[in-house]
């Protein structure tokens, strides 16, 4: 089943996906692929780590063929790729998407985003945006992460 071979089980990812949440403090959270399904969380706390119950967290389903109610409970809307949402969001989180990244996807998500915090060692993700957006690296634990400012280049 390609669900197990897209789980994301490395507690950095884990780690960074709750702690970049807990620093810019989003208002609105577009988690495209639905890192926490994949993470096999069933609530929006992990690892001491919390996406606060106000916050508005949407995710986008790269398996809806698999659904667990819980994940309803968690998700304020669950979207499929066809169902791509009309909302600006503070942040959308793209991580641990290899095999699923493509130019048309991170053209999506920047309409949709203000910022974007996306796996740096994917290479399409990371040359795309590095060549359209101002970018932060984020180094961890041997890991190269981006934080990618969107919204002034849309304006």
């Amino acid at each position: 089943m390609k669900l197990f071979s897209q789980v994301i089980t490395d507690e950095n990812d884990i780690y960074i996906y709750f702690e970049l949440i807990r620093i810019l403090q989003p208002a609105s959270i577009l988690d495209v692929g639905m890192a926490l399904k994949r993470m096999g969380a069933i609530s929006r706390q992990a690892m001491h780590c919390e996406i606060p119950r106000d916050a508005l967290l949407d995710g986008i389903d790269w398996q809806p063929e698999i659904d667990f109610p819980v994940y309803h409970k968690v998700y304020s809307n669950i979207y499929t790729m066809d169902q791509f949402p009309e909302q600006k969001y503070d942040l959308a989180i793209l991580l641990a998407a290899q095999g699923f990244v493509n130019v048309k996807l991170l053209e999506r998500i920047a309409v949709s985003a203000k910022n974007m915090f996306f796996d740096a060692d994917d290479m399409i993700c990371r040359n795309y945006m590095a060549a359209k957006y101002e970018c932060q690296a984020i180094q961890f634990e041997g890991r190269t992460f981006g934080l990618a400012k969107i919204e002034e280049k849309n304006v």
